[in-house]
């Protein structure tokens, strides 16, 4: 059996944007970020986050659970509630350590959870296997468009078949 190559995960310039109230936590994650190639944007709290969000789509959004204004688990309702171009790949990064709190913070749409104080290997692995994933989503919704095409056309002529006459009848008919 062939093996498949295997790809880099390319993390220069990916941008996270990290909602954390504490400052010195703020400078700390944003440095260790930069130097491993990410762009950063940071929010002091979570309505600040959202807005930065609902302004420019971050793929990877990295948030501490306790802040002012919108706590972490509101934020990262609402994130999962906004229309996007694409999936959110959502890290918890907070002192609540129990299993209770993870299963909370699972529940409203985290897809990682990291507790305080943390190691900056495993922040950055965990980082790096959510980008993994975006990279996996991208992939199958291009696929998923082509295959869509492929559907409506005639693969002989690339003329429209019946398939797009369906699906756009209903529309034109409203029309």
């Amino acid at each position: 059996m062939a093996q498949r190559p295997t790809r880099a995960i390319a993390t220069s310039g990916a941008p996270v944007l990290v909602a954390e109230d504490h400052p010195a936590t703020q400078k700390l994650l944003e440095k260790i970020l930069r130097n491993a190639g990410f762009e950063v944007t940071l929010a002091g709290n979570g309505e600040e986050a959202l807005d930065l969000f609902r302004r420019e789509f971050t793929p990877i959004v990295l948030m501490d659970w306790i802040m002012p204004e919108m706590n972490g688990l509101e934020l990262c309702r609402a994130l999962r509630q906004s229309a996007t171009t694409g999936y959110v790949y959502i890290i918890f990064l907070t002192a609540r350590d129990s299993k209770a709190d993870v299963v909370k913070a699972l529940e409203a749409g985290a897809d990682d959870y990291i507790t305080k104080p943390f190691h900056r290997e495993e922040l950055l692995a965990r980082i790096k296997t959510g980008i993994r994933i975006l990279d996996l989503e991208r992939s199958l919704r291009k696929a998923n468009e082509e295959i869509k095409l492929l559907s409506f056309t005639d693969a002989l002529t690339g003329i429209y078949n019946r398939g797009y006459l369906n699906e756009r009848l209903p529309h034109e008919v409203k029309r």
